[in-house]
């Protein structure tokens, strides 16, 4: 029988706990040493070992070889963060070790096979951290059935023996080497809801360090003389003792420091409390503007919140208790362990249901009109004004017996948030710049998905292919995560039905992943995509747009105009046409493709005047060799068997334009043979004047292409309009597209 594992991967200490099912509640899972934390430390070794945890730390503050730390700050980073032995290691490599040790610490103490885990990572990380986190316990042979934030997880495991319906608790999570901060509120029945989140992830206790080390080391250069930049070896002796320091002042008022330096001998110093703090001000100040923007972006104040929950080892320092005391008039709670919060939470977390996809349907303009109104956005229900009192803390609801005391321990039910907004790079409305398009917004509940459509306008010659460069952030681009670049292939040309349909579906997993997805028109199944590397110069995205960059390309368009000229064409009706035709062909000298035209006369019988040609100064004096009655007075005949003949060859967007005037003897036959051109993907369309007969000319017309029945004087006109939709799209390979519009959603993306 395996067992089931909430783990904190932290920046200088992790911990890994599971639920005692006996007990009905998460414990911790001490490694093999009796430890309830393992130092986030790896040594490597020259024969080979790897050495995690207590004995790597020491190593370290020895000053051995070998040894490394806080590469959590460099999750989602590709780059080499170390190099022992000649071998290379990323943060992902280096996570991977480190959870592979945690896991089989875990199994070693309780003599069972871990068979899923619960990772926990700061709510400030993007989607590329993530995404090395999940990469990590794959590779540390961990089966991931979740990560989640640090925050949440602390919140609920201060929840599980603390519940007060209505508490709205500010988790304040300050680790070794990141900050998060996220509200949440406790509602009914165990539900618990994260209405905001935002941080800093290379804001943590290791810049507090810094602070000492560069205290030390001026105090040691004024001192002494010794300038400890011209000894490695003892500014890695100082940055250890830093560590010391801090905790000396956890409940000290001063903390004292000796080292040994080349040429001096052994020298000693101290560091006061104050010294300490008025070192690191700026540092706690900007964690308190962040709690500040996160307040504000609800609308409310420290006076709507009831509790402030502090987690992470570095919340042990004095100063951020009595800064948050100061900001806030709340006297920060101290009912968990800062250091083992996340990973019981975490426990928690692997033996709950996950959620259920939501279907974002607000566009996310609405979504921030809202957010201006306070906390309703987040709830169906107003919670209580600030002055009233939350129901007294009781734990959750529980009842005797092994399997109903684990159950009820696990009735909580908590709904997350993502901490940044999903967008992409799109274009403003008058083509001038590159915009970010927000397509979720931040602090939106997850799982979530929505979708949106776009017309989009293909080539038969090329490869359909679509490009979307998804951000994360709310600002200009080059100010964002650009997360990826995704490829959309396999769009397929329908030479019958131009522009294609196609819909992209964005969504967040539970894991706060993005995954990107499209159909088609109302397929089925999903098109290929593709992640391809973000270009290293994405410069041209910060600069205005050039006018060219904008100009439409245009796939091969072959087009031939059949015009009557029966005997009731005599005379101006058939002058007008031949001027109507002639202006036409003139709009297409600045067509941004390949263009052909061919020419009929019918009546009688139908004649091909011109073939199609790309020479428009041939095409125009062929038109202008047009006489009526030519091929007959009456009107026997129909044009769509040559017109048939000189397009079904042509591989190019195929378009008729047929000129009737009065009513066609043979209109049936006429009707079925258009239809056979509308079979092979030629878009007819039909132009009446005179006594022309309307239905007949819906009836020739393609399904997408309107008929016109217009006045002789409007014949040039009416061309134009044609001229207007044929040049108004875009395409071919990577082409744009069109406005979008929201669509329905479909089946959410598949889990980690």
């Amino acid at each position: 029988m395996g067992i089931k594992i909430g783990i904190d991967l932290g920046t200088t200490f992790s911990a890994v706990a599971m639920i005692d099912k006996q007990k009905g509640i998460p414990v911790i899972i001490p490694n093999s040493m009796g430890e309830r934390i393992t130092p986030s430390v790896i040594q490597f070794t020259e024969d080979g070992d790897i050495i995690v945890g207590a004995e790597a730390k020491e190593a370290f503050e020895a000053g051995e070889s070998g040894c490394t730390s806080v590469f959590k700050r460099s999750m989602g980073k590709n780059d080499t963060y170390c190099t022992f032995y000649g071998k290379s290691y990323t943060a992902e490599d280096l996570s991977a070790i480190l959870l592979k040790h945690l896991k089989e610490e875990a199994e070693k103490v309780t003599g069972q096979k871990v068979e899923e885990a619960v990772v926990t990572v700061p709510a400030y990380f993007y989607h590329k951290e993530r995404q090395a986190t999940i990469n990590a316990a794959k590779k540390a042979g961990l089966k991931i059935r979740q990560i989640i934030n640090e925050p949440t997880a602390a919140a609920m495991n201060y929840g599980v023996n603390h519940w007060r319906e209505n508490a709205r608790v500010l988790v304040y999570d300050l680790g070794g080497g990141t900050f998060d901060v996220t509200l949440v509120q406790m509602k009914k029945d165990g539900q618990m809801e994260s209405l905001q989140t935002t941080g800093d992830h290379t804001l943590g206790g290791k810049d507090w360090d810094a602070r000492i080390c560069a205290l030390l080391e001026a105090r040691v250069a004024s001192d002494t003389g010794v300038l400890t930049s011209e000894y490695p070896q003892v500014r890695q002796v100082i940055s250890q003792m830093a560590e010391s320091v801090k905790k000396q002042l956890t409940s000290r008022n001063t903390a004292s420091a000796r080292i040994n330096l080349p040429g001096y001998g052994w020298y000693g110093t101290s560091v006061t409390l104050e010294e300490f703090d008025q070192s690191t001000t700026d540092l706690i100040q900007r964690t308190g503007a962040l709690c500040e923007n996160l307040l504000k972006g609800l609308g409310i104040g420290w006076q709507d919140i009831t509790d402030i929950l502090l987690v992470g080892g570095s919340t042990r320092m004095r100063q951020v208790s009595t800064y948050l005391k100061s900001v806030s008039g709340h006297t920060p709670l101290s009912q968990v362990n800062p250091d083992e919060a996340v990973a019981l939470g975490a426990a928690i977390q692997v033996h709950l249901p996950l959620p259920e996809y939501s279907v974002l349907t607000m566009a996310p303009q609405e979504m921030e009109n809202k957010k201006k109104t306070g906390f309703r956005l987040f709830s169906s229900k107003k919670p209580s004004e600030p002055s009233s009192k939350p129901s007294p803390q009781h734990p959750l609801p529980r009842t005797v017996g092994k399997e109903t005391t684990l159950e009820n321990a696990l009735c909580m039910n908590h709904v997350d948030v993502v901490a940044h907004a999903m967008g992409i790079i799109a274009v403003n409305a008058e083509g001038t710049y590159y915009i970010n398009k927000t397509i979720v917004p931040a602090n939106q509940k997850i799982p979530v998905k929505c979708a949106r459509a776009f017309h989009y306008y293909t080539s038969s010659t090329e490869e359909n292919e679509l490009e979307i460069y998804v951000l994360q952030g709310e600002k200009a681009p080059l100010e964002c995560q650009i997360i990826g670049k995704y490829v959309v292939s396999g769009i397929h040309h329908d030479r019958a039905h131009n522009p294609t349909l196609i819909r992209i579906q964005y969504s967040y997993d539970v894991n706060g992943m993005v995954h990107v997805q499209a159909r088609q028109e109302k397929d089925r199944f999903d098109l290929p995509i593709r992640e391809e590397p973000v270009p290293d110069d994405m410069s041209k995205y910060g600069r205005p747009i050039d006018p060219s960059e904008m100009a439409p390309v245009m796939e091969p368009l072959s087009l031939v105009m059949a015009v009557d000229v029966s005997g009731s064409m005599s005379g101006k009706p058939i002058q007008d046409a031949l001027d109507a035709m002639c202006h036409f062909v003139d709009q297409f000298d600045d067509y941004p493709g390949d263009v052909q035209i061919g020419i009929i006369a019918v009546s009688d019988r139908s004649k091909i005047v011109q073939n199609l040609t790309s020479d428009l100064k041939r095409c125009k004096s062929s038109i202008r060799s047009i006489r009526s009655c030519m091929t007959g007075v009456c009107n026997d005949g129909h044009p769509f068997d040559d017109i048939s003949r000189m397009l079904s060859r042509c591989d190019s967007k195929n378009m008729a334009i047929v000129l009737a005037d009065g009513v066609w003897s043979y209109q049936n036959r006429a009707i079925r043979a258009a239809k056979s051109c509308h079979q092979q993907g030629i878009d007819i369309t039909g132009i009446g004047f005179g006594s022309a007969d309307k239905q007949f000319l819906r009836d020739i017309s393609s399904g997408d292409v309107k008929s016109m029945l217009v006045n002789q004087s409007e014949l040039t006109k009416s061309f134009g309009k044609i001229a207007q939709e044929i040049g108004g799209g875009s395409g071919g390979k990577r082409g744009k597209a069109g406005s979008e519009t929201q669509v329905d959603t479909w089946e959410a993306v598949d889990e980690c």
